[in-house]
């Protein structure tokens, strides 16, 4: 798992400068400043001198309100409040509706090498977009080995020991119109208390490695249709070795639960053996597990109806 994931204003403009109409007004020798909390706030009492409960790390976001508040301040306190929040080094703030600022904003930012940043967007719209935006950037992640693949929507994560086939059974199902999201490292986010998206790590993304044949591209060899960039875990497949698993396992086939990340999911073991068609047994436990998340479970149906004919019988 990555620790101390941050992102730094510099990557902030590059990532989202175009897209929340951001642009850089003052204090560049900080752009080396980072964000690490996914929250926005909104300094309201620090304009009236109040700074107890601002956190500097945080994205600061200063609207109409704010600005206007301060026209009602005599000339002395205005520059005192802003001279005074902006000496707590703050990592990053937000003028937005595109206004500009006062002269003495400009200065604070220069004097202490604040990122002083100008948006275009309304007050509101902006703090949800970079809200969801830190979200997504700095949600816990991990790496997991395996392939991982959309199966009739599904986000379909298949592990097993290295060399037992997984990735030829992708190669098969995107033969069969299912798409890839990433082979032989999945990037797991957490992006929620029951929500785990997988999506490449960009160095491996639209490949895959097949015994014989190499790394091949599979955006190349079958278009675009084939390929998709993220989807939430739905279900993990793990192909074992036939051998490895007992009589009981063959027979009452069913899903089971494991914790990837801090997220339960549901489970389903394939064992491997030769002749074996593996890329429709994963389609089959893709249907079956939606099929169960719709309140259908054919073994449990199965299991009662045959508890129930035991029942009869020895009465």
């Amino acid at each position: 798992m990555n620790k101390g994931l941050h992102i730094s204003i510099k990557e902030l403009l590059k990532e989202q400068g175009e897209g929340m109409s951001l642009r850089l007004l003052a204090g560049e020798a900080g752009l080396d400043r980072f964000l690490d909390r996914a929250r926005v706030q909104k300094p309201s009492f620090a304009l009236a001198g109040f700074l107890q409960g601002l956190n500097p790390h945080l994205l600061q976001v200063i609207g109409k309100t704010g600005l206007d508040y301060l026209d009602t301040q005599p000339a002395e306190k205005r520059k005192q409040y802003v001279d005074s929040l902006f000496d707590l080094e703050l990592a990053c703030l937000v003028i937005t509706l595109g206004m500009q600022p006062p002269d003495y904003f400009v200065e604070a930012a220069k004097r202490t090498h604040t990122p002083l940043l100008i948006s275009d967007m309304e007050t509101s719209d902006f703090i949800t977009d970079m809200i969801l935006f830190l979200t997504h950037q700095l949600s816990p992640r991990t790496y997991q080995h395996g392939v991982y693949m959309d199966v009739y929507g599904l986000g379909v994560l298949l592990t097993g020991a290295s060399g037992i086939g997984k990735s030829e059974i992708a190669l098969e199902l995107i033969t069969r119109g299912h798409r890839l999201i990433a082979d032989d490292m999945v990037e797991l986010v957490r992006e929620g208390p029951n929500v785990l998206v997988g999506r490449s790590p960009k160095a491996l993304r639209y490949h895959m490695e097949i015994r014989g044949l190499g790394v091949l591209n599979v955006r190349d060899l079958f278009g675009a249709a084939s390929l998709t960039d993220t989807k939430r875990v739905g279900l993990v497949v793990e192909a074992v070795h036939w051998d490895q698993m007992s009589g009981e396992d063959r027979l009452l086939m069913s899903e089971w639960e494991t914790k990837l990340h801090g997220v339960r999911l549901s489970k389903v073991l394939i064992p491997i053996r030769p002749g074996r068609s593996l890329a429709v047994l994963v389609e089959v436990a893709a249907r079956n597990h939606l099929l169960i998340m719709r309140g259908v479970d054919s073994s449990k149906a199965f299991m009662e109806a045959l508890e129930d004919r035991i029942q009869k019988g020895q009465e």
